[in-house]
């Protein structure tokens, strides 16, 4: 499926992603000073494609140590959410470059549910920790629903 491009004529129910050279099969990439972008099919080879993006991008823009760890951790949880929860046909991951930040954003056609906090309380279930994660390391961080669907976001320090 191709992104559909906010230049495009109206969007087509899908969110607005540039589109540029693909990288993977079935994935469209881009990027402008300051500005990364991919979408990738919601499967899970989403999750590894989409950290490999992350990295380069943070080493072409020479961030590295806790930053690069929190940026790539906060890639891994978003994605792999959307990959899980969200039925789209695609996620976008979006890098954006703010001087000593990085904002991410991870964007899919799903709507957003709120955890039930009346759910098991296992203090040893492999998932379920991620957004508290990230809440943790990021400066902000939230969920905005669109038109299109459901954009989760942090901006790291």
């Amino acid at each position: 499926m191709a992104a559909t491009t906010s230049l495009d004529q109206g969007h087509r129910g899908r969110h607005p992603a540039a589109a540029a050279e693909p990288e993977h099969p079935g994935a469209q990439s881009g990027h402008l000073n300051g500005l990364a972008w991919c979408t990738l099919p919601t499967e899970e080879s989403a999750v590894p494609q989409a950290r490999a993006f992350t990295e380069t991008h943070l080493a072409a823009w020479r961030i590295d140590g806790e930053m690069s760890d929190a940026t790539r951790l906060a890639v891994s949880e978003f994605v792999t959410n959307s990959v899980c929860h969200s039925g789209s046909a695609d996620v976008t991951l979006r890098l954006i470059r703010c001087g000593s930040q990085v904002r991410v954003e991870v964007i899919d056609g799903g709507v957003w549910r709120e955890s039930d906090p009346s759910g098991p309380g296992d203090d040893i279930a492999e998932g379920g920790r991620g957004l508290a994660l990230v809440s943790v390391l990021a400066q902000r961080f939230g969920v905005h629903r669109t038109s299109f669907g459901t954009c989760v976001w942090a901006l790291l320090r």
